[in-house]
């Protein structure tokens, strides 16, 4: 029989937001396992931890079982690359990134952690019309694992943006359990959920404190105060003992700087003079117009750039965040230290690779804020750590636990196929039980 370890490892690590966030309260993983060079020596500077840099589509799952000595470790934690499903861009059900889905799969079912935690972006569920995320939850459950699958907003934990994600967690415990409790409300302007709860913090919230932004990338920025503005600015300060700023930097072209000061907050580049618009977003606007679209038909264009609000949680933040959010006050673009505290990652987290390469490490992240609260979560449910959570139940055989694949009183066409298709795999489970 193996054996049993409270080994913790992350599969998909890039720059290691879910490992800082199970470090953060005493889960350090053994190992990382990343295919960016830049993301795996971001991870190995912060977490402290070996990141192996290999490719996680064709590496054999016996290696991470020959890294472990055999042993069955706590818990596997990570997210596959996400491209393919995202609908920040365009999408493409057979690409071939989606299939690392299925690879995390085989990791998991060579190595046997007790549980896991995957975590995707909103359009895996319906990727393949809702085939996709009902094989993959129909093979866990063929390969004895217990599992819930929820669609998630990360601002419900106190991350200071409003981050839709799906997390599908499982045991081979056969053991009964519910996510988390979310602890806050929250309102972005485009998705909110007023709970009766303290909201996330703000954007002016997160950034505060940070002061003013340097020209060049090696500079380093400093605080605009001694002190800290407010909780979540004292949180990120924390442990920064050189009191130094990386990635805050502001490269704005004064021709942009123009364009930027007559954006409102919550306005984009379409609320602007067309002689002020960027040639690359004339193209997209008008693009379906030449392609001979229905005027019905065509949507609107991407917007480009936008001016975020500053007393409400930050939009998504994503790897062109840096290039594409204008700060609520400045004539600028977010620097990137400003998505990384929106982000959650505290300002002594060092970031290697190039600019762009360090925006998309950033923007790829899981919110070590929010690992952290799943983390604590799961060592609670496992019991081995000791817990103050009333036991869980436990069934005979591996099940669909249940799902929320949205939190709206609605639900899209596309959504209620991916609905069927899982309620017929609970059923049946229930059936043969």
């Amino acid at each position: 029989m193996a054996k049993q370890s409270d080994h913790i490892v992350s599969l998909f690590s890039g720059a290691g937001g879910f490992s800082y966030g199970f470090t953060s309260v005493g889960l350090k993983p053994l190992f990382g396992a990343e295919l960016n060079k830049h993301a795996c020596h971001t991870y190995e500077d912060n977490i402290g931890s070996p990141c192996h840099n290999v490719d996680l589509s064709s590496v054999s799952p016996g290696y991470f079982k020959k890294l472990l000595g055999g042993a069955q470790p706590f818990a596997i934690i990570g997210g596959p690359p996400c491209q393919g499903f995202s609908t920040a861009g365009p999408r493409n059900a057979d690409d071939p990134r989606n299939r690392l889905i299925f690879n995390y799969l085989r990791i998991v079912d060579e190595v046997r952690p007790r549980w896991f935690i995957f975590e995707n972006v909103e359009g895996l569920l319906t990727s393949g019309r809702g085939k996709d995320v009902s094989a993959l939850i129909q093979m866990f459950l063929e390969i004895g694992y217990s599992v819930r699958l929820e669609k998630v907003n990360l601002a419900g934990y106190g991350v200071p943006q409003t981050r839709k994600r799906v997390l599908i967690i499982g045991n081979r415990l056969n053991a009964d359990f519910s996510f988390p409790e979310e602890k806050f409300s929250y309102d972005s302007g485009k998705a909110k959920k007023l709970s009766g709860k303290p909201f996330a913090p703000t954007l002016m919230d997160a950034i505060a404190g940070l002061g003013g932004a340097v020209k060049k990338r090696a500079e380093i920025a400093t605080y605009s105060t001694s002190v800290p503005l407010n909780p979540y600015d004292a949180a990120m300060r924390d442990g920064n003992l050189t009191l130094e700023v990386t990635e805050h930097t502001d490269t704005t072209f004064a021709q942009d700087a123009h364009r930027y000061r007559f954006l409102k907050p919550g306005q984009s580049m379409k609320d602007l003079p067309e002689e002020l618009w960027h040639d690359s977003f004339k193209r997209r606007a008008f693009r379906r117009v030449m392609d001979g679209t229905p005027t019905e038909k065509r949507g609107g264009a991407p917007s480009g750039i936008k001016r975020l609000h500053g007393n409400l949680q930050s939009l998504t933040i994503t790897s062109a965040a840096s290039r594409e959010f204008i700060h609520p006050l400045a004539d600028r673009p977010l620097t990137r230290r400003e998505c990384a505290r929106l982000q959650s990652f505290p300002d002594w987290y060092r970031f290697h690779g190039a600019a762009a390469n360090v925006a998309q490490q950033i923007g790829n992240a899981v919110p070590p804020l929010a690992a952290a609260e799943f983390a604590r979560h799961l060592r609670n449910l496992d019991g081995v750590f000791g817990s103050d959570l009333k036991s869980p139940s436990f069934h005979a055989s591996p099940r669909l636990l249940g799902y929320v694949l949205t939190d709206a009183t609605g639900m899209s066409d596309a959504l209620k196929v991916t609905e069927s298709l899982l309620h017929d795999l609970m059923q049946s489970e229930l059936l043969f039980a």
